[in-house]
């Protein structure tokens, strides 16, 4: 007897086959049949034709200053997302030192067009650590399952302050901290890092993120300091940073990295330039480097104007414009 039938649903698999009409049983919480299946189920639903698919995983979200006022995650679970991962291009909200973190939501707020009065008002900072982070999470209980990456802008911050977006080299002693505090959130539940070297990613008054001015000696010694090989995962907005260098990083580690890269989108002016890009990664998988490609399947487009101007801030002749500060 299956513990669960839901029948009469349009299926849609995810796996790039035709919808089909047919009962799903499910058994261990697992599906045990797709077809025509009997009556025998200690709970049948109807589904009335409706559709019936897997829940979407979200591998790209910046969800870690929402939940914790909204444990719903709005509006991703109305479109089908069931399990999202934050931290994403490493601009996470822990750890969070207190005299920091109006910081930490001004950059959060150019880089990721949040609104400074929503983070202001809505943070519930109940936590500093990393660690707390984590708890708050469980006790707040949100919607979706997730996955949250320990950022490598995050932990700059707070070990370097104002001077992570303007100091390119760490103290001995910063360097140590920061590779402390990737160890601690891995112990605590982390399932990797995140990072950006991407041009584009700008925070409070034009500076750049903190982990895009850094050494790519900086960003290893942290992918290091992850632990043993194949602990947890790294995803990064590599910016200009082509595979090899990120292959050579993934090696060293034993690691699955995963490039998010504007160069992998199509360009008209370089057409062969994406395909270059999974053709190194595809190379680097067969010498045995998981080295992946994490990037939309469409092209990227942009609704925005000159009081949000995003897609001009990777160009020099626009750094005056983004550093602007109305308030002054």
């Amino acid at each position: 007897m299956h513990d669960l039938v839901i029948r009469g649903a349009i299926v849609v698999d995810g796996g790039g086959h035709d919808p089909i009409y047919a009962d799903v049983a499910v058994s261990n919480g697992r599906i045990a049949a797709v077809g025509k299946v009997g009556s025998d189920a200690a709970e049948v639903v109807n589904a009335g034709g409706l559709a019936l698919m897997p829940g979407i995983i979200d591998l790209h979200t910046h969800y870690d200053a929402q939940v914790t006022w909204d444990p719903t995650l709005s509006p991703s679970p109305s479109l089908g997302v069931t399990t999202a991962v934050m931290g994403n291009c490493g601009f996470g909200i822990a750890p969070s030192p207190p005299l920091l973190r109006d910081l930490i939501m001004r950059n959060l707020a150019i880089v990721e067009g949040m609104d400074l009065d929503a983070l202001r008002a809505g943070i519930d900072w109940r936590f500093q650590s990393f660690a707390e982070y984590m708890r708050m999470l469980r006790g707040r209980g949100p919607y979706m399952n997730l996955g949250v990456l320990v950022g490598h802008s995050a932990v700059r911050t707070a070990v370097m302050g104002n001077d992570a977006s303007v100091r390119k080299e760490p103290t001995a002693a910063e360097l140590t901290e920061m590779k402390r505090l990737v160890a601690e959130a891995m112990d605590e539940g982390a399932i990797g890092l995140g990072a950006s070297y991407s041009l584009n990613h700008s925070g409070w008054g034009g500076v750049p993120m903190p982990s895009t001015i850094s050494d790519l000696s900086e960003f290893d010694a942290l992918v290091g300091a992850m632990g043993g090989p194949g602990r947890g995962v790294v995803e990064i907005s590599s910016g200009p940073i082509m595979p090899d260098a990120m292959e050579e990083i993934a090696a060293r580690h034993g690691r699955r990295i995963f490039m998010s890269t504007a160069v992998a989108l199509y360009n008209e002016q370089h057409p062969e330039r994406a395909l270059g890009v999974f053709d190194a990664c595809a190379a680097a998988q067969a010498r045995g480097n998981e080295l992946y490609i994490q990037i939309t399947c469409q092209p990227l487009s942009f609704d925005f104007t000159l009081a949000s101007a995003y897609p001009f801030y990777s160009h020099p002749a626009f750094d005056p414009i983004k550093a602007y500060d109305a308030s002054s």
